[in-house]
């Protein structure tokens, strides 16, 4: 009898797993199919104030009426954005909590050789990308400098006091500081904060001497007042808010063609239907006229590529930094 019951015995245990794995898919598929069915978290990974912030609170509220569900925005900043990158990496693959970034935890920071505890491909699934913008360069109006000529006299003649702003090590801030100082021949140092909107307060207090940001984050709240001066536009044409400011390579600064963006990010594992849901609101939403227009006035304009395509360009990001980091022999140091 015994020779009988092991091979019933052991048919009955390959049922039971098949049967086990069967009904571990049946949460995944139930999820993917009702969601949402509770709030959405996104996590920034800068301080309140700075224009990924800014974003994801009017854009969270238009995709949260779309999905029936309150988008709440989380803001954990600090070590150069890598522990809110790192704090969605490690999250529930179920479309509830994530990314509301851009190219300084994904690309930037991983480019320049900052330690990360996350991969910026692996552990994250690109949902949709929806703005593309350029910063300014402004200068603290107490400088007494009224262009970049002047700007870049002011720093030769005092070697290394000239301080610049950045959201912290290893963002595009600190490249773009870098690499005025390589352009224009100058000696300046770099003043690292824990995200855009306290740099920006401390440039226009007078505490760092320049900056770089986005019209959202400086135009009413620096530039309107006089607080702060906008002396160049990094990009590779003029913006329309301010149509006399020139770009960095019409006065002869090479490589400031720096391009920002703006996108979601969902850990690795979620499931397709989830991300394909999120990427087809975003789309209704940016391609709305209001939203659209909004996003002009702060210098960024609208795409809406597939999460495919996304992918495709955050990994072409990638290799493009890691180039440039190479050849201007900027490394990365984490505080």
């Amino acid at each position: 009898m015994l020779s009988f019951l092991v091979p019933k015995m052991h048919l009955l245990s390959v049922l039971a797993v098949a049967i086990t794995a069967g009904l571990a898919l049946v949460p995944n598929a139930a999820r993917a199919q009702d969601y949402p069915n509770k709030p959405i978290k996104f996590i920034v990974s800068s301080a309140a104030g700075g224009v990924v912030d800014i974003r994801a609170r009017r854009f969270g509220v238009r995709l949260g009426e779309l999905l029936k569900q309150p988008i709440v925005v989380d803001n954990k900043p600090g070590a150069s954005t890598t522990i809110g990158a790192d704090f969605v990496a490690k999250s529930a693959p179920d479309g509830y909590t994530a990314l509301f970034g851009g190219n300084t935890e994904v690309v930037t920071v991983p480019a320049l050789g900052m330690p990360i505890k996350y991969d910026p491909i692996k552990d994250f699934i690109p949902v949709a990308q929806f703005t593309l913008g350029y910063p300014v360069f402004v200068v603290n109006a107490g400088l007494g400098v009224k262009n970049m000529a002047e700007l870049v006299a002011w720093a030769k003649a005092r070697p290394g006091q000239l301080l610049c702003g950045t959201s912290g090590h290893g963002s595009g801030q600190h490249f773009s500081c870098e690499l005025l100082a390589r352009n224009a021949k100058i000696e300046l140092r770099t003043v690292p904060y824990k995200g855009t909107g306290p740099m920006l307060l401390d440039t226009a207090a007078g505490q760092v001497h320049i900056a770089i940001g986005f019209l959202a984050e400086v135009d009413k709240q620096y530039i309107v007042p006089g607080k702060v001066i906008p002396f160049g536009v990094l990009s590779p044409k003029r913006i329309a808010r301010f149509p006399d400011l020139p770009t960095m390579g019409e006065m002869g600064y090479v490589g400031f063609d720096m391009m920002s963006w703006t996108g979601l990010f969902v850990p690795a594992g979620t499931p397709r239907a989830i991300v394909n849901r999120l990427n087809a609101e975003i789309t209704k939403v940016v391609r709305e006229p209001e939203f659209a227009a909004w996003l002009a006035e702060t210098g960024s304009e609208v795409v809406t590529p597939t999460p495919e395509q996304f992918r495709d360009f955050t990994q072409s990001e990638l290799a493009r930094w890691k180039k440039m980091s190479d050849d201007f022999g900027i490394k990365a140091e984490q505080q």
